[in-house]
């Protein structure tokens, strides 16, 4: 049995029985038949226990959503999940015990349905999470080979997906911009993805990799600290902090944002992140890789460094033309007036500059050589994703790890864990276990 920390030790037994009961029919409080056809995945961090869960409603096709866990009903107002925005795509409410009298209602006015696990299942006891599951233990059926080759398979469709998906960008939109927005998309992990895209619209990098002083990274870091809404004047605290480098940046802002019009505080995820994953610094970052490319263009440098890396040892290259270690008052700073007892880690470290490089970089040339006709640089970019060690794990690359009881991931590659991401997504999360290519 395992769960995410957070979850409190009473609560485990009922997230493990949820992860049981898959193709189990079940009554829920509204006498409505429910069946679980994918427990979904456990959630590690804010909001509900499972995400992207399937269920089988009786009188209604499948529902996909996010299922919380209690021991007792009454813990839904109790913790606060009725005024909170983040629970609105549950779908239902499994507990151990009912003792609430009260319907379980999201934020946005929706009843969610509850499930009793203890007039449910009348105590019954299930085994080990996911036993049912045609991919369970899956090592023990398929040799390690046949996997590899399987996962892989996955891992080159989901590559070809991404390049696909810039190409239908590239027939819109300028290349550089292109590439810029898909940077600045990945810098903001699923809580800022959409603020980042926005920021890019509002600062093209056309725009930002022309202005005068080129060679100024102040200039760089606020004008996008400024159109983001993101320096301290801007904020809730209402003032600059008295240090030197946030004062420069105050002022250069004040000279050249004047009657631009700036996103909000409120547009960003601010609470519940991690520090190193920090909008301000992820901002910061890009302002140094806009710097280290200020001669050359973002775009022309990140051509340069496929074609002329080499694809056996590359990858390590790759990786550092994308880190940011950050300097001055970057060294020690998440925020603004918000410093760390210690040297803080790199502004863009070597697992979010391999993640870029892997999921951004090289299915963009990838797909900008396909289109130019440069079949030379398409193949490279290709190789060297075929080519790329593992990356660090995630929350749907250690939910499949479990799944499939994948116990020795030393020898998994980014394209492999890119597969595990493909099925769980094509197939997992769909309830498409019997089309699911690990299983047929």
């Amino acid at each position: 049995m395992f769960t995410r920390k957070r979850i409190k030790t009473q609560e485990r037994s009922v997230a493990s029985i949820w992860q049981q009961l898959l193709e189990k029919e079940l009554t829920t409080e509204g006498v409505k038949r429910v069946k679980e056809i994918y427990p979904g995945r456990l959630n590690s961090d804010s909001g509900p226990d499972f995400r992207e869960a399937i269920i089988a409603v009786e009188g209604a096709d499948l529902i996909k959503g996010d299922i919380e866990v209690h021991v007792r009903s009454s813990d839904w107002y109790n913790h606060g999940h009725h005024s909170n925005p983040e629970y609105n795509n549950v779908i239902l409410h499994v507990v151990m015990w009912h003792n609430s009298s009260t319907a379980t209602l999201r934020q946005d006015g929706k009843s969610v349905p509850v499930l009793c696990l203890s007039k449910a299942l009348r105590h019954q006891a299930y085994l080990m999470p996911y036993r049912q599951l045609p991919c369970f233990e899956i090592s023990k059926r398929v040799d390690k080979g046949t996997l590899g080759r399987l996962l892989n398979s996955a891992g080159e469709e989901r590559f070809k997906q991404k390049a696909r998906h810039f190409q239908a960008e590239l027939q819109r939109e300028e290349v550089n911009q292109v590439l810029w927005k898909g940077i600045m998309r990945a810098l903001g992990y699923s809580k800022n993805t959409k603020p980042f895209e926005e920021l890019a619209d509002r600062v093209p990098l056309n725009f930002i990799e022309n202005m005068k002083p080129r060679g100024s990274l102040f200039l760089k870091q606020a004008c996008l600290l400024g159109i983001a809404g993101l320096l301290p004047s801007q904020r809730s605290q209402g003032e600059s902090a008295q240090e030197e480098t946030v004062e420069e940046l105050e002022r250069v802002w004040w000279l050249v944002g004047r009657g631009a019009k700036a996103m909000r505080e409120s547009d960003w995820n601010l609470s519940r992140i991690y520090p190193n994953n920090s909008p301000v610094r992820r901002i910061v970052a890009q302002s140094y890789l806009l710097q280290r490319y200020c001669s050359e263009g973002l775009l022309g440098g990140m051509l340069q460094l496929v074609r002329e890396t080499p694809v056996v040892t590359g990858s390590r290259w790759l990786e550092d033309a994308l880190t940011v270690s950050g300097d001055g008052y970057w060294q020690d700073h998440f925020d603004f007036n918000l410093r760390s007892r210690t040297r803080a880690s790199a502004l863009l470290g070597r697992g979010k500059a391999s993640e870029i490089m892997v999921n951004v970089v090289l299915p963009f040339v990838f797909s900008w050589g396909e289109i130019c006709g440069e079949m030379e640089l398409e193949q490279k970019a290709f190789k060297f994703y075929l080519n790329y060690p593992r990356l660090a794990e995630n929350e749907i690359t250690h939910h499949m790890a479990r799944q499939l009881c994948l116990k020795d991931m030393a020898e998994l590659t980014a394209c492999h864990q890119q597969g595990m991401i493909q099925i769980f997504r094509n197939y997992c999360r769909e309830g498409k276990c019997t089309q699911c290519p690990l299983v047929n």
